[in-house]
């Protein structure tokens, strides 16, 4: 689809971008491969939103149903958090009985 592109705006190759035309080029090459978020981006990810979540929960003079909505949001987050680290706390588990059941 890039070559496509490129011949028509009468570009030949990527090599006669200039470096502007080359970092979008990289960009869209990256978005068109279909990358894949990391399991380490959506940690990062969900622990900046939990992170927002609970501060927002402390500003003052909210209303009832802002509060409310705040303290699901973050045990929601919560729960997303404690889902995808659970194959981690099951593998910590089960290597630990092993370790009790070797001594």
């Amino acid at each position: 689809m890039l070559d496509k592109f490129l011949k028509s705006i009468g570009v030949k190759s990527y090599e006669d971008l200039n470096a502007e035309e080359k970092e979008t080029y990289k960009e869209w090459e990256i978005s068109l491969s279909g990358r894949k978020l990391t399991d380490k981006e959506v940690q990062t990810w969900l622990q900046l939103e939990l992170d927002l979540a609970v501060s927002r929960v402390t500003d003052v003079d909210l209303p009832k149903e802002a509060e409310i909505f705040r303290k699901v949001e973050v045990r929601f987050l919560k729960k997303i958090i404690n889902y995808l680290n659970s194959p981690v706390v099951a593998k910590e588990y089960a290597q630990k009985a092993i370790e009790q059941l070797i001594k």
